[in-house]
């Protein structure tokens, strides 16, 4: 059961990675620019997510800041 859980991290990490690497490459303008989302601009969706993994991270390990809100992490 834990190696299922261990590919579950493979796989957000590999996501991850190239979430980032692909939002690297667009102007600063256009990652804040608000489209009309849910979370309004790519910042937004990602420190959603962002938020999301330190919340499971802190459910797993015990440790982290607890976060009250998906925007303190920006």
């Amino acid at each position: 059961m834990l190696a299922r859980y261990h590919m579950f991290a493979g796989y957000n990490a590999w996501c991850n990675e190239r979430l980032y690497d692909a939002t690297a490459r667009i102007t600063d303008a256009d990652y804040r620019t608000d489209r009309g989302a849910f979370f309004k601009s790519l910042h937004g969706t990602l420190n959603h997510l962002l938020v999301g993994d330190r919340i499971w991270m802190r459910r797993f390990t015990g440790k982290g800041a607890a976060t009250t809100t998906s925007y303190n992490c920006v």
